[in-house]
C-alpha cells in the first residue's frame, strides 16, 4: 500500500451499530489499520517504528498519506442478510480464501442471527453438492463435544490447517457423510438442509469421542491417531461400525492392526506371500546389479539361511494340506 497506494476496487464493507452513530468494519480491518499506521493516526501510536519505515516507502513512490476510504455501509435493519449476500460470494466462492472451518462458523453465525436458513444461504453463494450443511454439521458436532467435555482439540496429536489447526476440521464433516458412521452415532437425518445443532444422542458421546480419538489421537492419554492421512477415513467408519473392530479402536490399535487381525488366514497368507514374492524379488534384482560387499554378504548368509528354512517349512505345510485333500 505505501508503494502502490490503496485500491479504490476493494472498499470496506461496513454496517452501522445498533442504537449508536458508529459503524463496525466487518471487512478489511487490517487495511484500516494499515492506512492509520501510514497516516502516523493517534490510533496508531504504538507502531511508529512501522510508520517511520513505510512513510520512506511512500515518500520514495511519490504517494500520499490516505486520509479517505471507499467503503460500503449496511444498514442496521440489513443485518447479517445483506452483509451475506456480499461477502458470502467473496469469500465462501473463493475470491478470497477461507478455510473450510471459518466458513462452517460463519454460517452458523448468520442462522443464529437470522431468518435465513442453510438452504438459502447455499443457494445465495451456488453450492449445489451441500457443502455447506455437511461443513456446518462438523462445527456442530465439535461445538456439542467440547461442550460435552468429550473433545478438547488442544489434546488432538494430528494437527490441522488454517484458523483451526489443533485439529484438521474437513475430516470431521468427511467422515460424518459416510452412511456407516451416521448408523453408529444414531445421527437423525433432517429435512432440510440444516443440521441439528447438537447432533449425537447423549447416549453415544463415548462412541463420538472414541472417533475423534481415532482419527486425531490423544497426547493426554499417549495414544497415536489410528490413520496417517484422509485417505482412511472410509475405512475407519467401516471399522467403527464393527463391534469386534471398534473395541480394538478403543483399545488404542491403529487402523491396519485392527484391519489385518480382521482378516481370515487364507487372506493374510494370500498377502503376506506375494508381499514377500515382491520384496524377494527386489531384492534379487538389486544382487544382481553387484555391489555387494563380501564382508556384508557373509553376515547377512545365516539370515539367509533361516529365509529359506521358513520358506521351505511354509511350502511343506501347504503341500501337506495339498495332498490331504486328495
Amino acid at each position: 500500500m505505501a508503494a502502490n497506494g490503496y485500491i479504490d476496487a476493494e472498499p470496506l464493507v461496513c454496517r452501522h451499530r445498533e442504537e449508536t452513530t458508529q459503524i463496525l468494519v466487518v471487512e478489511g480491518n487490517r487495511r484500516l489499520a494499515a492506512c492509520l499506521i501510514l497516516a502516523d493516526d493517534d490510533r496508531a501510536v504504538r507502531w511508529k517504528d512501522l510508520h517511520r519505515r513505510f512513510a520512506a516507502i511512500q515518500k520514495k513512490n511519490n504517494k500520499q498519506s490516505i486520509h479517505m476510504l471507499p467503503a460500503i455501509v449496511f444498514e442496521v435493519h440489513e443485518q447479517e442478510q445483506a452483509v451475506l449476500a456480499y461477502l458470502g460470494v467473496r469469500h465462501i466462492v473463493s475470491s478470497q480464501p477461507w478455510d473450510s472451518y471459518a466458513k462452517a462458523a460463519w454460517v452458523a453465525r448468520v442462522v443464529a442471527n437470522s431468518s435465513m436458513t442453510v438452504s438459502a444461504i447455499s443457494s445465495m453463494i451456488g453450492d449445489h453438492h451441500k457443502t455447506i450443511s455437511r461443513m456446518l454439521e462438523g462445527y456442530y458436532f465439535v461445538k456439542q463435544l467440547q461442550e460435552a467435555g468429550k473433545f478438547t482439540p488442544e489434546d488432538s496429536i494430528r494437527k490441522g490447517r488454517g484458523s483451526v489447526t489443533d485439529y484438521p476440521f474437513s475430516w470431521v464433516y468427511t467422515i460424518l457423510g459416510y452412511r456407516a458412521v451416521r448408523d453408529y452415532l444414531e445421527i437423525r437425518e433432517t429435512e432440510n438442509e440444516t443440521p441439528q445443532a447438537n447432533p449425537v444422542p447423549e447416549k453415544h458421546y463415548a462412541r463420538a469421542q472414541l472417533m475423534t480419538r481415532a482419527m486425531f489421537g490423544s497426547k493426554s492419554l499417549g495414544l497415536s491417531s489410528a490413520i496417517q492421512d484422509s485417505r482412511r477415513l472410509a475405512d475407519l467408519a467401516g471399522a467403527l461400525a464393527n463391534p469386534e473392530q471398534e473395541a480394538m479402536l478403543r483399545q488404542g490399535k491403529s487402523l491396519d492392526d485392527v484391519l489385518q487381525a480382521a482378516k481370515s488366514l487364507n487372506e493374510k497368507l494370500n498377502d503376506g506371500m506375494n508381499e514377500v514374492k515382491d520384496i524377494l524379488s527386489l531384492l534379487i534384482s538389486g544382487l544382481g546389479e553387484g555391489g555387494l560387499k563380501q564382508d556384508i554378504a557373509s553376515s547377512l548368509l545365516p539370515l539367509a539361511v533361516k529365509i529359506r528354512n521358513l520358506a521351505n517349512r511354509l511350502e511343506r505345510d501347504i503341500r501337506e494340506t495339498v495332498d490331504a485333500e486328495r
